[in-house]
């Protein structure tokens, strides 16, 4: 005789394990299907299709991506799959950007402490440029970046070009490479060397100057905020160097820190104008607060 208990235990366990195993089909299905969407959406945006399965590939090697991979997995098959469908597409797809390249090539640098081996003469040039800048060897880096500019003129190699002729004090030169990348619209990054540049070279006035009409027309990163904070401490006015450092966190989403930067700002401003203003930004910021409470 057969005890009823481990019966339906049997039963129950098979059950289950049933269930299981359509589910894990039936979200196997469906991540592949979606790969393979994915790969469509890609060629008809211009992209390569085959980085899907490079992305894949590297993903699949990386160990702070393993809570991911439970849920979503990367076997060899769904790999080979991608590659498969990427395959058989051909197309004239877009290049990757010079900024694009060389931001992933300072990633790699910054991550290795080496540079890694690239087919294009203008980011080996770049890079070498950059480490030997990292390096504060500014002459050698200056001899990379002339050798740069003869292959490539656009804005990562002008301001390169620009920091490392800032390094060796030619100041004027400095500010004529990061005055290439303005055009229409001025960029921030050369904003910013262009005011750190003159930051370095004592010359507060300047720097302000430039930066401060920048971050009044525009949304700024945290670093151009937190340097414009910066030059007002220099120069002794710590109001609106407490608002620029406000302005600063919050872009990085630390609204109370942001709020006790413009309580102080409140005591130290001269001004009932830009006392309201920074009246007004702090009942902003509380009411985001709320929002989220």
């Amino acid at each position: 005789m057969i005890d009823n208990n481990k019966a339906s235990e049997a039963i129950f366990t098979s059950t289950l394990a049933g269930t299981l195993q359509q589910n894990i089909n039936f979200t196997r299905e469906h991540e592949w299907e979606a790969d393979r969407i994915g790969t469509a959406m890609l060629k008809r945006s211009g992209f390569d299709p085959k980085g899907m399965a490079n992305f894949f590939a590297k993903l699949k090697d990386k160990a702070n991506a393993q809570e991911f991979l439970q849920s979503h997995p990367l076997s060899i098959n769904r790999i080979s799959d991608s590659l498969q469908h990427s395959g058989r597409t051909l197309g004239n797809y877009r290049k990757d950007s010079f900024e694009y390249a060389t931001t992933k090539a300072r990633l790699y640098y910054q991550a290795y402490y080496r540079i890694k081996i690239e087919d294009s003469k203008a980011i080996t040039y770049y890079m070498q440029a950059y480490q030997a800048l990292d390096e504060q060897n500014y002459k050698r880096a200056k001899r990379y970046s002339d050798k740069l500019l003869l292959v490539n003129n656009s804005k990562p190699s002008n301001i390169l070009a620009g920091r490392i002729a800032a390094k060796l004090g030619n100041v004027v030169l400095a500010q004529q490479y990061f005055n290439k990348n303005h055009g229409n619209e001025k960029d921030e990054a050369s904003v910013y060397y262009a005011a750190k540049t003159y930051l370095d070279n004592q010359q507060l006035g300047l720097s302000i100057s430039i930066l401060k009409p920048f971050l009044r027309e525009n949304q700024g990163n945290y670093e151009s905020y937190k340097l414009l904070a910066l030059l007002y401490l220099k120069q002794g006015d710590f109001g609106r160097s407490h608002i620029q450092s406000a302005k600063a966190l919050t872009v990085q989403g630390k609204l109370n820190q942001a709020i006790g930067h413009y309580e102080r700002a409140k005591t130290l401003v001269d001004s009932q104008d830009l006392y309201d203003i920074v009246n007004a930004k702090i009942d902003t910021l509380k009411q985001i607060i709320n929002l989220y409470k």
